[in-house]
């Protein structure tokens, strides 16, 4: 590549180099062929001028032509061929031919057109003479004298020199002319660049003395319209990447104002049990501390699921399909445990086929456990706990009737419910449950009020309905997921 697109060209990239690139160049182009074509045209302005010399040479050698006694005598007018004269060392013939084809005077062997040429009439063509291009014109003229007339012709030719020099004369003073438009045309458009360019060179310098901490929009207005698209993908990723930081810095004021109290008491508890030195005490204040370390855990635990199930967290997670029966009977048998632990019956229905939904696993698995723990946490010992999966659409199928086409061939909606024997959460308070480290007055037990704050993130990442019911004959709490239909 030449030096000069290589400068057009250079990596990084500029955007004025390759604005000026793609400006000048087609206009380079545009130059070489109008060169081309204007040369063609001098060429053309040339012949047409000295043609037109030559057919006035013929026609003035032609009129002092006369007969005399029934012959023609040729009195030759040197002026004639003056017309032709330049400051150019070129060379001059002429031939003037009888009724016979007979030479009366000039170059004998200077050739005459091939074709015939009109009575009266003239023509004009070119051929080759003693090595040279020559330029001739033939001029056919009917001579009266003495009571007779006689057919002439007058034959001039001259060599190219004088044309060649008028035509790249004419094409040298347009090309020069083009030339000057042609950096003009840089000049102007390399200053309208640099004008046009500014707005940019301000946003740039704008965002570049901004503070790190600076999320706020970038005024547009001052910019071009093409511009105001990227700095609105600008100011959307800003957006994006504050609502980040915003979730962050609340989840570290949430983990800390959480983890402060617990690890306070147990501090407290070990420093008493220092200055007692009573070893059934520090024997209690083992087991209270092992205990604050579990609901630490626990905490520490939903707090991840939490920062997991935040929609920026999730976007960058592989959503695949998961098998609702067999995922949720794995949480289940996780249960059995802690639900004996308080004689509680944990049931689970399974739906009779397949019930596949699209997903992040573990964070399906984290909701599925978060009402499980839920529901055996705030269950009474002896009662029971249900969890069942099953398709909605069957339950519109049955509402339809069995003979309803549009009802059969309705899309699988998996739906997920856990069902409790608790207390229950009454309906003024079931938008507030879902917030975080709400917990419902009156509530027992050692509880973080994150439960159904992270169901319901879990919900919203993964497009679910998340809804809360009162349990079988207006006892305890049932909680109903219905998840996108299948193919949706």
């Amino acid at each position: 590549m030449p030096l000069s697109l290589r400068w057009l060209f250079a990596r990084p990239p500029s955007l004025r180099r390759q604005l000026l690139a793609w400006l000048l160049l087609p206009l380079m182009v545009l130059l070489a062929i109008n060169a081309y074509s204007s040369n063609r045209v001098a060429e053309a302005v040339a012949n047409m001028a000295f043609d037109r010399l030559l057919l006035a040479s013929a026609d003035a050698i032609a009129e002092d032509v006369s007969v005399k006694d029934g012959l023609l005598m040729v009195d030759l007018p040197y002026a004639a061929l003056e017309l032709l004269e330049s400051n150019i060392q070129e060379r001059i013939f002429y031939r003037v031919i009888g009724p016979q084809g007979e030479t009366l005077t000039g170059y004998e062997d200077l050739p005459p057109p091939a074709r015939p040429v009109p009575e009266p009439g003239s023509m004009l063509y070119s051929t080759r003479y003693h090595g040279d291009t020559v330029y001739l014109v033939a001029l056919n003229k009917q001579i009266y004298g003495s009571g007779s007339s006689m057919p002439v012709q007058v034959i001039v030719a001259e060599t190219g020199e004088a044309r060649d020099a008028l035509s790249r004369q004419i094409w040298l003073e347009g090309l020069w002319r083009q030339s000057l438009i042609i950096a003009a045309a840089v000049v102007l458009v390399g200053w309208g660049l640099y004008r046009g360019l500014r707005p940019l060179a301000r946003l740039s310098a704008s965002i570049a003395n901004r503070s790190p901490s600076d999320l706020n929009e970038i005024a547009a207005q001052d910019v071009q319209v093409e511009v105001q698209s990227l700095v609105q993908a600008l100011n959307h990723h800003m957006s994006r990447i504050q609502k980040l930081l915003e979730s962050r810095q609340r989840f570290i004021a949430d983990a800390s104002h959480q983890m402060r109290t617990p690890l306070a008491e147990m501090r407290t508890q070990i420093e008493v049990c220092q200055r007692q030195g009573d070893a059934a005490l520090a024997q209690a204040t083992l087991c209270d501390v092992h205990e604050d370390i579990g609901r630490l855990s626990r905490l520490v635990a939903q707090l991840m699921a939490l920062a997991r199930s935040e929609p920026s967290a999730l976007a960058s997670q592989q959503m695949e399909s998961q098998e609702l029966n067999g995922l949720v009977a794995t949480v289940a048998a996780d249960f059995v445990p802690a639900a004996r632990r308080k004689s509680i019956m944990l049931n689970f229905d399974a739906a009779p086929s397949a019930m596949t939904v699209r997903g992040h696993g573990p964070l399906i698995y984290e909701l599925v456990a978060n009402l499980l723990d839920n529901a055996i946490a705030y269950s009474p010992p002896g009662s029971s706990v249900t969890v069942s999966v099953h398709d909605a659409s069957c339950e519109r199928i049955a509402e339809a009737g069995s003979s309803s086409t549009s009802a059969r061939s309705a899309a699988v909606v998996p739906v997920l419910e856990v069902e409790d024997q608790g207390p229950g959460i009454p309906q003024a308070e079931h938008a507030k449950v879902l917030t975080r480290f709400y917990r419902p007055s009156g509530s027992a037990g050692s509880g973080t009020g994150l439960g159904l704050a992270i169901v319901h993130d879990i919900c919203v990442a993964h497009g679910a309905q998340l809804t809360l019911l009162a349990g079988t004959d207006g006892r305890g709490l049932r909680v109903r997921i219905t998840f996108r239909a299948s193919g949706a």
